[in-house]
């Protein structure tokens, strides 16, 4: 038998350690909370300095609005806030601090101490506090500001600490976190130093000044601004499909000035990115997005890293519209080129193939600067697709990779991605010309189950998908008949319908990032596979095909379709002079 326990309230120390755990889960959360408490505080100057990854020591001191001497103490205490006085305040929240719980959560866990002059007094005041017991209280001499000390974090609970990384990991943790903050108020002059060493330094300047102070951003192409106005405003500064990483961790996103994580939201960002960046690259950047604060909920993490939109849907639109819509409008690259003494300048948009400026009715020009993520030889040369005709096979390597000879070199050509190029740039072309695409007639129609997501997207989309040459129509329940698809696409039928109604159930910005995303789809499904054999006809009538493609060097989902290497890149690999 079970024995019968009576209920009783915790200690107050012991509520304070389970409520700490929720909001300080590492030395980055000491950090954070810290930077965003001094951001409220109106700083324009933050220095963060982290000893021993954060668990040694954590200062952050700001020239902020300072902490009255009658509130120093009331500061620390659970559920004391300046944000915030009712539950109406809740809706419409625009600090980053609100809950009470940053500093009372530290001092549970740590030893804290905080000494701080608001402007108009003579001195400040100093107060240490440890498990929510003040140890010292004093007057300090100190310029108008607040210092904050945090020392010897997760001591009185050493559990905690087998859940840490090495202090090496937790000091880069804790860096990136005043990173982000640096990159989401960017107006702001924030430093932050590791064991002495200088971390990250922003001076203030403006985005772009802070970008190349988190990422170390030179070159000003290698950045596209963003900017559309509307109930959902964004704003901001993303990468160029030149520039690129290998992680996500790059994109920062500011909602109503709070860096927060959002995936469908990267994912938005990630879409207008389609077809322009190589597989497993990502972009980076910072996107600011501005909304009437009664939208969204800020509260619903104890950290507030996360945010709930009332329309999601509306917002992941918006971001990926604006992103869409810069990435298009701005050029990705800027070269001078050289030719004796004479100077001229290439701007190569998205979608448009680079070419060489003509001067003296001749195209023969070296760059004076690099063109990245298009074919590159030495010395800055740089070609687009039409600059590589003729283009005459040589063979196929392993049923894989065509061999080419170009005018000034060798090209390997992937076939399904150059296939694909081919087939998507006809597509485009066919599907945009205002009329309804022609259709391929099924001799036998194909009957295809589909889920209720599907079965959505073919009512929601039923115009586009005629429009693209699909000829679909429900069969009954969770059943779909499909009678014709886009003349001359070859391939598994079933397969093409499912995975069309699958992409059209993924929210898009507009009609025209939808039409993309179908015919990049069906041109993935027609074209050769890696590894059919091409006899030396087929070889030839896809590198023509390729060559008269409009657009830049990858396929519609971002793979490379030719690696090019010019007569100079072989004659350096082999030792020989430069002709």
């Amino acid at each position: 038998m079970i024995a019968t326990r009576r209920i009783r309230r915790l200690p107050q120390v012991v509520a304070d350690a389970i409520a700490a755990g929720e909001v300080i889960e590492r030395p980055a959360s000491v950090v954070k909370e810290l930077m965003e408490n001094a951001i409220d505080a109106g700083a324009q100057r933050i220095d963060v300095d982290i000893d021993g990854g954060g668990l040694v020591a954590v200062q952050v001191v700001d020239d902020g609005s300072g902490i009255a001497a009658d509130d120093l103490e009331l500061a620390v205490m659970r559920h004391a806030t300046s944000k915030i006085s009712d539950a109406a305040d809740l809706h419409a929240i625009a600090t980053l601090g609100f809950r009470g719980e940053a500093l009372a959560s530290i001092a549970a866990v740590a030893d804290l101490r905080i000494a701080s002059r608001p402007a108009g007094d003579a001195h400040g005041s100093a107060v240490r506090i440890r498990a929510g017991e003040v140890l010292e209280r004093g007057s300090v001499g100190i310029p108008p500001g607040t210092r904050v000390e945090v020392c010897e974090l997760f001591a009185s609970t050493p559990a905690r600490l087998h859940f840490l990384k090495a202090t090496a990991s937790e000091a880069a943790v804790a860096t990136r976190v005043a990173a982000d903050l640096a990159l989401a108020h960017p107006d702001l002059r924030i430093t932050c130093h590791t064991d002495g060493r200088l971390a990250l330094a922003s001076s203030g300047g403006g985005l772009r000044d802070a970008l190349r102070a988190v990422y170390g951003t030179r070159n000003e192409h290698d950045l596209v601004d963003v900017e559309a106005s509307g109930d959902i405003a964004i704003s901001g500064a993303i990468s160029a499909p030149r520039a690129h990483r290998a992680a996500r961790s790059g994109l920062v996103l500011v909602v109503n000035g709070r860096r927060v994580h959002n995936r469908p939201l990267v994912i938005a960002v990630e879409d207008a990115y389609r077809g322009l960046l190589p597989v497993g690259r990502h972009p980076f950047g910072v996107l600011f997005v501005s909304m009437d604060p009664a939208s969204l909920d800020v509260n619903v993490h104890p950290t507030k890293r996360e945010v709930r939109f009332s329309d999601e849907r509306a917002v992941f639109a918006a971001v990926q519209r604006a992103c869409w819509n810069a990435l298009r409008s701005a050029p990705v690259a800027e070269y001078s080129l050289r030719r004796n003494d004479a100077f001229t300048t290439v701007r190569h948009t998205p979608g448009e193939t680079p070419r060489l400026a003509v001067l003296d009715g001749e195209e023969t020009y070296q760059l004076a600067g690099r063109a990245m993520g298009e074919a590159e030889g030495v010395d800055g040369e740089a070609v687009g697709l039409t600059d590589l005709r003729p283009l005459r096979t040589i063979g196929q390597s392993r049923d894989q990779w065509i061999v080419a000879e170009a005018p000034n070199g060798v090209v390997l050509v992937d076939p399904h991605a150059a296939h694909e190029k081919v087939i998507y740039e006809t597509l485009k072309s066919s599907w945009s010309d205002g009329g309804p695409a022609a259709t391929q007639m099924l001799l036998l129609p194909a009957v295809i189950e589909c889920d209720a997501t599907r079965m959505d997207a073919l009512v929601r989309h039923a115009h586009l998908l005629r429009e693209c040459g699909f000829l679909l129509e429900a069969f009954g329940p969770g059943l779909v008949r499909c009678s014709g698809i886009p003349v001359g696409r070859a391939g598994d039928t079933t397969q093409l319908v499912v995975d069309a109604l699958d992409e059209l159930s993924q929210p898009a910005a507009s009609l025209e990032a939808r039409r993309h995303r179908l015919a990049a789809l069906v041109a993935c499904h027609s074209a050769v596979r890696l590894g059919d054999r091409l006899d030396a006809v087929a070889q030839q009538r896809l590198l023509d095909d390729l060559a008269e493609t409009p657009g830049g060097m990858t396929c519609p989902h971002g793979r490379p379709t030719v690696l090019v290497l010019s007569d100079s890149d072989l004659l350096r690999a082999f030792k020989r002079p430069l002709r």
